[in-house]
């Protein structure tokens, strides 16, 4: 191999070892921009409770970043980093080369036939400056170390971290997980609902994630353009807020606001339907019970043997289609019938409980009743007791004992058996 040779070798080494410097610096810079502008745009968010319409933004301006990291830090020096700038470093770093290899590159090219004599010359320098010099191993690590640890912090946030740094990583990185619940967030009940004109409805807000003592409903009425806010008051016994909208004369949208917080919009859509007027129920008791059945013209509370059946005639003031009886467990039970605006329904009492009337309009119950209680009462068994003799009693073979006995029940007694053995 020539002199010349050598000396292009040895320029190579020195652009290889400046560009690997520029690469694991610019790493470190990209990492380090990633993590910083995590954490700071995960600050911005959380003092707005991670509101959707931030999220677009914020991730808009993290891509920026990185990109400016990537391009700026890493991609641009890199490329930079020619023949001509490598041989400028290098002269810079080692005053000992004395423009040696700047001839050489000037040089080369034009046919200098003093080449090789100046390429030996140069060769002889650069036995004390080594490529490695430019960057040192010590400088390396130390960079490729930057590398590892906010890339490593970075990950473990976005994929383990806890609270609301974690939470922020993940949604800006890889976005709302589907079984992941939202660190802030207000449950709304019964968010969208069919209501029936001029009847009141409950709603209630329960705060997660935030301590707030102050919870605003915000509200629009159908013929209105302007909101209105009103406070919600603070359950007793309860960390939820509720509101009564008395008598509804309209449908309404609504939403709640606590602090930083906003729930979705939701709507409570008013229709006009029939109003219960009277509720008969007949009781349909447990055979074995003996009893007969029982009827009560104006009804609504159940209350009976565990096990009975109670059935309903609810007697509307106009007809109604697609009546159901609502248990309190959200289990509904059509109601037949129709002629005279009476509808009949069964329920079967197996426990206490709840249930109201309503109405299915557009694949939404609509209530037409407040609630009515369901209470059952447990079947005792027999009391059973030997009167005489009153305890263990020793008698002759020739002696006949007479037996006492007391029995009585609840619903009856139709049969009572003596078991014995001599």
């Amino acid at each position: 191999m020539s002199r010349r040779e050598q000396l292009n070798l040895y320029i190579g080494q020195v652009q290889q070892r400046l560009r690997l410097g520029a690469g694991v610096r610019g790493a470190a810079v990209v990492a380090a921009v990633a993590l910083v502008a995590t954490v700071v745009l995960t600050l911005i968010l959380n003092a707005y409770a991670f509101p959707e319409h931030g999220l677009t933004p914020a991730r808009l301006v993290l891509v920026g970043l990185v990109g400016a990291a990537t391009g700026f830090g890493l991609g641009l020096p890199w490329l930079r980093l020619d023949r001509r700038r490598s041989i400028h470093r290098a002269e810079a770093a080692f005053p000992e080369l004395d423009q040696r290899l700047v001839t050489f590159s000037e040089r080369e090219k034009s046919g200098d036939p003093f080449i090789e004599l100046l390429a030996a010359d140069t060769l002889a320098v650069t036995g004390e400056a080594r490529p490695a010099q430019l960057v040192p191993q010590g400088r390396l690590l130390a960079m490729l170390c930057a590398v590892v640890v906010c890339a490593g912090v970075l990950t473990w946030m976005i994929t383990a971290g806890p609270g609301y740094m974690g939470y922020g990583a993940s949604l800006l990185w890889t976005g709302q997980k589907k079984d992941a619940a939202p660190l802030y967030e207000i449950r709304v009940t019964p968010g969208d609902a069919a209501v029936r004109r001029n009847s009141d409805q409950l709603v209630t807000a329960e705060v997660v994630g935030l301590e707030t003592n102050k919870v605003n409903l915000y509200a629009r009425y159908q013929s209105a353009s302007k909101w209105e806010p009103v406070a919600m008051q603070q359950q007793e016994g309860h960390h939820g807020f509720q509101l009564l909208f008395a008598g509804l004369p309209e449908s309404v949208e609504y939403y709640v606001e606590a602090g930083p917080v906003r729930s979705k919009h939701f709507n409570f859509r008013v229709v006009d339907l029939p109003v219960v007027k009277q509720i008969q129920v007949t009781y349909h008791y447990p055979k074995w019970t003996g009893f007969q059945e029982v009827s009560e013209e104006h009804g609504g509370d159940l209350r009976a043997l565990e096990g009975t059946d109670a059935e309903l005639t609810v007697v509307m003031d106009a007809p109604l289609k697609d009546g159901v009886l609502v248990m309190d467990n959200g289990q509904p039970l059509h109601m037949t019938g129709g002629e005279g605006n009476r509808y009949h329904g069964t329920i079967r009492m197996d426990k206490d409980g709840a249930y109201h009337v309503a109405a299915m309009d557009q694949g939404q119950q609509v209530r037409l009743s407040e609630d009515y209680f369901i209470s059952t009462s447990k079947a005792n068994p027999p009391e059973i007791a030997i009167d005489r003799p009153a305890q263990d009693y020793r008698a002759s073979p020739i002696e006949e004992v007479t037996i006492g006995v007391r029995a009585g029940a609840e619903f009856g007694l139709n049969l009572l058996c003596l078991h014995f053995s001599v």
